[in-house]
């Protein structure tokens, strides 16, 4: 970078470098700590772009015309409640916390009710033993109440987990929805860094 001084032509040199960074690896977060002695804190960025790159980045002047600066990329997963990560500068180490998104619990198997083999058996007995008479199948139906049978009840679980599907691609799309307007309004977001 050039810059002119009272008609004089200063030149800057930048010294590039890779910081010695760690991880912490928690079970409800994990934290990446980047080594930096000769920094402060007002010489350090963190940027969060829509499509979940961090990049931090750190500039400060060394000897008169001599600078040192780095660029940091780090993938933020989708493990990792992005809303929610912060960071601390203190003692030269720059501590980036990443909370993991609380693991959501698996919704249970429906309940599909199978006859045995014993009830099976008896139920073609009894399919069998009602081949009478007319008259009889009158009186037995006159003498019944409405009692679902299995075949019914397995179609009431087969529509609950239909509805149950549906209802979840619903969500899953008006999360989208939501999700592409926030990147669209919100293309960056910065990660305020605290000092101790």
């Amino acid at each position: 970078m050039d810059s002119r001084v009272g008609g004089t032509q200063t030149s800057l040199s930048y010294d590039e470098f890779d910081p010695l960074c760690t991880w912490q690896r928690e079970d409800g977060q994990d934290i990446l700590v980047i080594h930096l002695p000769d920094f402060k804190k007002e010489q350090l960025r963190i940027q969060i772009s829509s499509s979940g790159i961090m990049k931090i980045t750190g500039e400060n002047t060394q000897e008169g015309k001599k600078r040192s600066r780095f660029v940091k990329e780090v993938k933020v997963l989708k493990d990792y409640d992005s809303s929610n990560i912060h960071a601390k500068f203190s003692q030269g180490r720059l501590r980036i916390t990443l909370p993991k998104k609380p693991s959501k619990p698996s919704l249970p198997d429906p309940v599909v009710v199978t006859p045995s083999p014993q009830e099976d058996q008896n139920d073609k007995a009894n399919t069998n033993a009602k081949m009478s008479s007319p008259q009889e199948d009158q009186n037995d139906k006159a003498n019944t109440t409405d009692i679902p049978d299995s075949k019914s009840r397995v179609g009431q679980v087969l529509r609950s987990k239909m509805f149950t599907q549906v209802m979840v691609n619903v969500g899953f799309v008006a999360f989208v929805a939501f999700s592409a307007y926030t990147a669209y309004k919100y293309w960056t977001s910065y990660v305020q860094v605290d000092e101790d």
